[in-house]
């Protein structure tokens, strides 16, 4: 059922995602509002036909003990609609937002593939090798980057020799205060 066909106090089923965490909830339809037809290029054709063109109107959603949330130019012929963002999500049966939640969790499973992780590492890898060869301030960056990596290794190398040395200087020292100790007084 689209949402235009739901009459007042029908389920409304909202996903949000924040943060990549979704949340879900349900409340009910209070009001339909705001009736318009939305032009892909954001205003109307002076002397043409605008072929997708889309009826849409703002809904008001009641949510037991939370209040009120109008969510906007939500598509009248549609059974599941969404924030620009993609983290905002609102359907007109449960078996609506199912599917766009099974749809985010196959992504995030694709993002985790290890096959997919591997190709684009190869996408940074090639592509920041060819922007360091037709960008100057990005290979400039890049070699900076480098310089600054290579100096806090350095330093780290050097931080380790410095606490074996102190390390050994105790153990010297430790010595000798023994030795100092154990020697027969004149």
């Amino acid at each position: 059922m689209d949402f235009n066909s739901l009459g007042l106090s029908a389920p409304i089923y909202v996903l949000k995602v924040v943060d990549g965490v979704p949340t879900y909830s349900v409340g009910t339809l209070k009001s339909k509002i705001n009736s318009k037809t939305k032009y892909p290029n954001g205003q109307a054709g002076m002397f043409t036909a605008q072929p997708n063109a889309v009826n849409v109107f703002d809904i008001v959603v009641s949510f037991s003990g939370k209040g009120d949330e109008v969510y906007t130019e939500i598509p009248i012929a549609a059974t599941v609609a969404n924030t620009e963002d993609m983290k905002n999500f609102y359907g007109t049966s449960q078996g609506a937002i199912s599917a766009v939640l099974r749809n985010l969790i196959q992504k995030a499973q694709r993002a985790l593939d290890p096959a997919e992780i591997e190709r684009h590492k190869q996408m940074i890898a090639a592509g920041s090798k060819i922007m360091e060869e037709i960008d100057p301030q990005f290979a400039e960056e890049k070699r900076q980057a480098r310089s600054i990596a290579d100096l806090k290794k350095s330093q780290e190398e050097w931080d380790k020799r410095l606490t074996k040395i102190e390390a050994d200087n105790s153990k010297i020292l430790s010595l000798l205060q023994k030795l100092t100790e154990k020697s027969p007084k004149n």
